[in-house]
């Protein structure tokens, strides 16, 4: 069994931008009078960043274990996936820049009814996402060529075998089109 944990560098950037969008929202707020659309605005904007920052916390304590039975999240919403019954994946690339340079990957995994969204930040992120490949490939799951092209940029293949999605949808489903 292997156990990753989010990169804390990553997570105290998180804590780091989203208090500073509390404190820039909600302080306005509490210390001074605004006009309501403009409280509603601050309100939104603060609630906005109480959200990362609840995100930011939970990743925090979140530890995935991977083993050869399935996926485990213990934490905050805790869920497990066992590969025999994995029925989705998703591997998505988010840029933050023109050039794609910068930004980070989600993976997405779905099966025994449970759903398990997973960042790049998380240490041994390829490693993680190789097992969750083999599994897609064991299961003869449908990979989007999103999901293929960006396992390819992680240097992985989705296994021989698998069929490509068809349809314009990105769940990773067999038979869906």
């Amino acid at each position: 069994m292997t156990t990753h944990r989010y990169e804390r560098s990553s997570i105290a950037g998180d804590f780091v931008r989203g208090g500073f969008g509390l404190l820039v929202t909600a302080g306005p707020l509490l210390f001074m009078p605004m006009v309501t659309w403009l409280a509603v605005a601050f309100g939104a904007f603060a609630l906005l960043f109480a959200v990362y920052l609840f995100r930011a916390w939970q990743r925090s304590v979140t530890v995935i274990e991977v083993d050869d039975v399935g996926i485990r999240a213990s934490g905050p919403f805790g869920r497990a996936i066992r590969w025999d019954a994995l029925d989705g994946m998703q591997l998505r690339y988010f840029a933050t820049r023109r050039d794609k340079e910068g930004g980070w990957m989600q993976l997405r995994l779905r099966g025994g009814g449970s759903e398990l969204s997973l960042e790049s930040t998380l240490d041994d992120f390829e490693a993680v996402a190789e097992r969750a490949a083999r599994a897609a490939s064991g299961n003869r799951l449908a990979l989007s060529d999103t999901t293929q092209e960006n396992l390819k940029a992680l240097g992985l293949s989705a296994g021989a075998g698998v069929p490509r999605e068809t349809a314009s949808g990105d769940d990773g489903r067999v038979g869906m089109g």
